[in-house]
């Protein structure tokens, strides 16, 4: 595996909302994201050079073949999308249908959202400050 993103402070989910409002691909940040929870990550399957497995787009792409369901992608990223999920749902991940590349634990509105200083992250510190 290679894990592209993982706990996201509640201030990067409204600077990411602030530059691309897509309700498709980013959680509205009223709505706190699920990555704002520590409860979802972003990644992908690497062979054994560490090289990314072909899965159809770039991970973060924002289009419709970036969905699960994704059918104008080749035969090798269908492949390999379907034993990421494979992977992920065994191991007691839910999935979101419009990114190929994130996971979260089921029911993750049960955690709180945590702001950068909540959770002592420093992940938002402007440098030099």
């Amino acid at each position: 595996f290679k894990l592209f993103d993982g706990f996201r402070p509640t201030e990067a989910v409204q600077a990411l909302w602030d530059h691309t409002p897509n309700a498709d691909f980013l959680s509205h940040p009223s709505n706190g994201s699920p990555h704002s929870r520590g409860a979802a990550i972003d990644l992908t399957l690497i062979d054994s050079s560490g090289q990314e497995l072909e899965m159809g787009t770039d991970f973060d792409a924002m289009t419709a073949t970036s969905f699960h369901g994704a059918r104008d992608i080749s035969a090798e990223a269908q492949r390999n999308r379907a034993i990421l999920l494979g992977l992920m749902t065994a191991a007691g991940w839910d999935f979101y249908q419009n990114e190929w590349w994130h996971y979260q634990l089921f029911k993750p509105r049960r955690y709180p959202t945590l702001s950068d200083r909540a959770a002592g992250s420093r992940m938002m510190d402007k440098p030099g400050v």
